[in-house]
């Protein structure tokens, strides 16, 4: 595993490091260029989809509200477009989406990849206005014939070594959201201490996925520490976890997330979200993921979020309750989960690696 700990080589790159943004401390997006010449759009790189889509300049803000506001790829103004034929439609819970393949050369920070085969999205559902971004690259693992982005870097050979790491910055204040580091893992976002005058790097948890395109697997239980006496338990004969990227919130079974917020005292509010009194945020309990044995804790500033708008402050909670049939009877673990937790992903062996981040 020699690209364990490498950096970076901009000369003779073999790897390379895609940088995240932050929207409103409730999605991650990076900027990606496509086709010739290149337009530049705003992308959330997606571990639970396999698929990579944009939104089409087919996409009427008149008809469609979702498209408002946001860039389109216009594939008649690219010389390397080439149309694809198949149609493609999904419709689940809040996910109404509908477009085609079509082919396209794609560029992210110093990678490109040519003739990628993505969907220009016609429809998407209203709520995609409030999004920053224009699109989804899948970073799923491959389970049919379809290659991510990821495998389609390998198969032309811009990526050397089968892994990619993401990092997400835990400074909410910085519109700065991270890196995803192709190629390589960073041992700069690796959490260290010294011990007996040297630095220990924290040890990096390896877990087998489930044969999915989810990057899926086994987590012990979710403990609620109140105090050394007192603990509530979540997940207790453990459950499945799923790493999601492309959202702050922690999703999980509605029953279970709904006591997690009868506990820490929070009160529904606007769109289904639970609120908490802002001063009470530090005195809120800790929140210990146990993963493969691993201790992972959420203290009350990683699960809540604070939104200020001039003089008014919000404390929202990033918990809730599992909408679609899909999300039932498992946790998908979004940013408030990986801005603790460096996250390592092991295409070739299909395992996830989890560290407490620097």
């Amino acid at each position: 595993m020699d690209w364990m700990l490498e950096k970076p080589k901009p000369n003779n790159r073999t790897n390379d490091s895609i940088l995240l943004y932050r929207y409103l401390d409730h999605e991650f997006y990076g900027k990606i260029v496509i086709g010739h010449p290149g337009q530049t759009l705003n992308v959330a790189f997606d571990t639970t989809w396999t698929y990579s889509w944009v939104l089409s300049s087919e996409c009427s803000d008149i008809e469609t509200i979702g498209c408002y506001f946001h860039n389109k790829y216009d594939h008649t103004k690219s010389s390397e477009f080439k149309p694809d034929g198949r149609k493609f439609s999904i419709k689940e819970g809040p996910y109404n989406l509908t477009g085609y393949f079509s082919y396209d050369n794609i560029s992210i920070a110093h990678s490109n990849v040519t003739n990628y085969d993505f969907i220009e999205m016609t429809y998407v559902p209203y709520t995609f206005i409030f999004n920053k971004a224009d699109g989804v690259m899948g970073l799923g693992k491959k389970a049919d014939l379809y290659d991510p982005f990821f495998y389609t870097l390998l198969n032309q050979k811009r990526i050397k070594d089968p892994v990619f790491s993401i990092y997400l910055n835990r400074n909410h204040q910085s519109d700065k959201g991270g890196n995803i580091l192709l190629g390589f893992v960073d041992k700069k976002h690796i959490k260290v201490e010294v011990i007996d005058g040297k630095k220990v790097y924290d040890e990096i948890k390896y877990m087998p996925t489930d044969p999915l395109s989810y990057w899926q697997f086994d987590m012990d239980e979710i403990v609620m520490v109140h105090n050394p006496k007192k603990n509530d338990t979540f997940c207790a004969n453990g459950c499945k976890a799923v790493i999601d990227t492309s959202t702050s919130t922690i999703i999980g079974p509605a029953d279970e997330v709904t006591k997690i917020h009868k506990l820490i005292g929070a009160s529904k509010t606007f769109l289904n979200r639970y609120t908490v009194p802002c001063d009470k945020v530090d005195q809120l309990p800790k929140l210990n993921f146990v993963i493969g044995g691993k201790n992972f804790i959420l203290t009350g500033r990683s699960y809540i979020t604070k939104f200020t708008w001039r003089a008014i402050s919000v404390c929202v909670s990033t918990f809730q309750g599992a909408e679609t049939p899909s999300e039932k009877n498992k946790w998908f673990l979004g940013g408030s989960f990986l801005t603790e937790v460096y996250t390592i992903y092991d295409v070739s062996e299909k395992k996830i690696g989890l560290v407490r981040a620097a």
